[in-house]
């Protein structure tokens, strides 16, 4: 690979350290750029790790990635930063939190761009709802840098758009939805679209990431779709016939935005002698919405990651309803354990499902439609086995290093591009 100078920023984390490390492998990672990291020799990350909790220390402690030398490591706003961390954790109004993360993106993102421009950089890798203020300052100083947006999650303006759709839909639940995301209406969302706009291309995490990007008017040629791994050693249990109900596992924040009424909707219809659901995660929706008192469904609230590997090893089939997400790790997470998975159309997993192989997709916001893809499996008992051994294949296919192929073949196809275009 040519040795191209990139620079990845982030002045959070997500899968920024994938991408940097996947670039690196490569030796064309020029820089990599954040607020908050656990330097070998940092000083303000050893001396906070004396005042916080045994919890908060562990999360400093893995801002670091191993695959990235600290000399190539830049940081700005660190402190800017470390107070967000701190707003994210005690703002429950979350209005001082939106409103200092915004500044941090902005003023983060301006010296990212300065920095590029300085370095003659080829290309800036930066990420959804972040980017702006950069893009903005590298069109303007030297357009020939190349503005890469990566998007994870689905744009906002489309995921506004889907929400809406749900509360005319399901009234019952509209104001729990809208509580949910309120900062969707409660704050203009021109910067978001705005970056999308000013960008010159995009790695989405799914097709349903690159159908947002769409909705904001752009080309979908300007969109490359990259899926995500997953450690499939790490998820990897021994395939074993069960007897009894069909254990069904639901793993993710309970909300409405994840489509937790029309699970719950479905199994309402579901035989409880067939069929038993078990819910991983923070339940924030009302209790007396919550069926607690249905015999075939448990409620297990936020697990630790080895102890949720452990409900993957003890379920059949995972569920994964969600009305808009850009991708749902943890639907890969329990295929690359053996779980064939019924999600929603508007889930990006979906794009690695074959229906009646390694699972059914259904349509976002169909009760009815999720109720007969559950019965399917109480019916076809004979079929699991099967359908088991292709979910696991398919946790296998999708690892991390098939995506750090990936992006490397997609951030030379983008470079060439740009060079090919002037």
């Amino acid at each position: 690979m040519d040795k191209y100078r990139i620079i990845v920023a982030h002045p959070g984390q997500q899968h920024s350290y994938r991408l940097a490390s996947a670039l690196n492998r490569y030796g064309c990672l020029f820089s990599y750029i954040t607020t908050v990291y656990n330097k070998k020799n940092g000083f303000i990350v050893k001396v906070l790790s004396l005042f916080i909790s045994k919890d908060n220390k562990k999360r400093l402690e893995k801002r670091r990635c191993d695959k990235i030398d600290d000399k190539q490591l830049i940081q700005y706003n660190s402190l800017s930063g470390l107070i967000l961390l701190l707003l994210n954790r005690v703002d429950y109004s979350r209005k001082i939190y939106y409103w200092w993360n915004k500044k941090v993106a902005d003023s983060f993102g301006r010296k990212v761009a300065e920095y590029a421009v300085n370095m003659n950089a080829d290309a800036v890798i930066m990420y959804d709802t972040n980017a702006k203020s950069c893009f903005e300052y590298l069109k303007e100083a030297n357009p020939k840098i190349l503005r890469i947006m990566d998007m994870s999650a689905a744009n906002r303006s489309f995921v506004k758009h889907v929400y809406e759709e749900d509360m005319i839909r399901n009234p019952h639940w509209a104001e729990i939805l809208r509580h949910e995301k309120r900062f969707l209406w409660d704050y203009s969302l021109e910067d978001y679209d705005e970056e999308i706009r000013i960008a010159d291309f995009f790695l989405a995490a799914s097709n349903v990431v690159k159908h947002s990007i769409e909705y904001s008017g752009r080309s979908g040629s300007d969109v490359w779709v990259v899926p995500y791994g997953v450690d499939s050693r790490t998820y990897s249990p021994p395939m074993k016939e069960t007897g009894g109900a069909v254990r069904f596992l639901f793993v993710g924040a309970v909300r409405q935005m994840k489509g937790i009424s029309y699970l719950l909707e479905a199994f309402e219809k579901v035989n409880p002698k067939t069929a038993q659901l078990e819910i991983v995660g923070d339940c924030l929706i009302p209790e007396r919405l919550q069926h607690k008192d249905a015999s075939n469904i448990k409620y297990f609230g936020y697990l630790l990651p080895e102890k949720v590997i452990e409900r993957y090893k003890n379920a059949d089939v995972f569920v994964f309803p969600s009305l808009c997400d850009g991708f749902g790790l943890a639907a890969l997470e329990a295929m690359a354990s053996g779980l064939p998975v019924i999600c929603s159309d508007n889930s990006g997993v979906a794009d690695l499902i074959q229906d009646g192989v390694n699972g059914f997709v259904v349509k976002t916001g169909d009760s009815e439609m999720l109720k007969d893809r559950i019965v399917w499996f109480t019916e076809h008992r004979d079929r699991m086995k099967e359908m088991k051994h292709a979910a696991l294949e398919t946790g296998r296919n999708y690892s991390w290093e098939k995506y750090e192929e990936n992006i490397k073949r997609t951030i030379i196809e983008m470079i060439q591009r740009k060079y090919r275009n002037g």
